[in-house]
């Protein structure tokens, strides 16, 4: 102790080989299967040890990681070489059921206020937990608390990197409608509503703004190196909402016209009627549509639709 103190260099005088050895072994089986001549070669390069070991000696720091604690087993893969996995040991992090629902339970509140970063940020922190657990499914589980299922990690990434850039990009949408296409738009943000991720921007096959639920995008096709400026055809709706303060939190492309009694009078102005749909049945019977009548009238089609489904039967 007193050499390494005051040199700070690790030497042969400070270690023991043996469980040097054997500490090392378990590091690699911790990252996955391995063959004998994989951990041999990695011992006799290794800049402190520089030795072969045989079969035999394997046997003693596998026997030796048992009695600690470890159960190692030997399997083959397809390529027919048998490897050593560790599939238990002594380090392990135990999750009962009762401590996993209580981490979902703390996530779904947090995940509510999260952006798409955080979410991230949240995901990969539980990777980490994951691989020291004992629990198979806690990712999966987080993916859906997260919102995340079916969402490539990476194309993510890459969104809010040209969202924020508010680069136009071509990416690879696979829609339930038409099947999977490559689309172009101009990207603007990332939104999350309903427990969905979606990729916002204005498209440029409608010339109006437009959602895209991330999971459906297989990939990015291409960033290009500038960006055209799009001529949008906009839609004013003026409505009506309930109300029981004199000040609202109005969207941007929101106006208020005026308030009277619990009633106020908004203006909203955009380019894509389908968000405008999405909005009012959000609010529901909260609100009334006042004008134009043409989407009015779609909005009242759009709810006979739906109330047929419903009462058929």
């Amino acid at each position: 102790m007193k050499e390494f103190v005051k040199s700070q260099k690790v030497t042969y005088n400070l270690m023991s080989f043996t469980g040097f050895k054997a500490l090392l072994i378990f590091d690699m089986l911790t990252e996955g299967p391995k063959s004998f001549d994989e951990i041999s070669d990695i011992i006799e390069n290794h800049p402190y040890l520089r030795e072969k070991i045989s079969t035999d000696t394997m046997r003693v720091y596998m026997n030796s990681l048992k009695r600690f604690g470890c159960e190692i087993k030997r399997v083959k893969g397809e390529d027919k070489i048998s490897r050593y996995v560790i599939t238990k040991h002594p380090f392990e992090l135990n999750l009962s059921d009762e401590e996993i629902k209580s981490v979902v339970k703390v996530c779904k509140i947090l995940a509510k206020q999260a952006d798409a970063k955080d979410l991230i940020y949240m995901y990969k922190l539980f990777e980490k937990i994951a691989t020291y657990t004992n629990s198979e499914d806690l990712i999966n589980v987080m993916r859906n608390v997260l919102m995340l299922k079916g969402i490539s990690i990476e194309i993510l990434e890459d969104l809010i990197v040209c969202c924020d850039k508010k680069q136009q990009i071509v990416i690879r949408y696979n829609s339930p409608k038409s099947g999977v296409k490559d689309i172009e738009i101009i990207s603007d943000g990332i939104e999350i509503n309903n427990g969905k991720i979606y990729l916002a921007g204005f498209g440029f096959e409608y010339m109006q703004d437009a959602i895209f639920e991330v999971s459906r995008i297989k990939q990015i096709v291409e960033i290009k190196d500038s960006k055209t400026i799009p001529q949008k055809n906009t839609i004013t709706v003026t409505y009506e909402l309930e109300t029981t303060t004199k000040k609202l939190e109005l969207g941007q492309d929101e106006k208020l016209i005026k308030i009277e009694g619990n009633k106020a009078v908004i203006e909203i102005t955009s380019s894509n009627e389908f968000l405008l749909r999405q909005k009012f049945l959000e609010l529901g019977s909260l609100c009334r549509i006042i004008s134009p009548d043409k989407f009015k009238n779609d909005f009242i089609e759009t709810l006979k639709d739906m109330k047929a489904v419903y009462c058929v039967g």
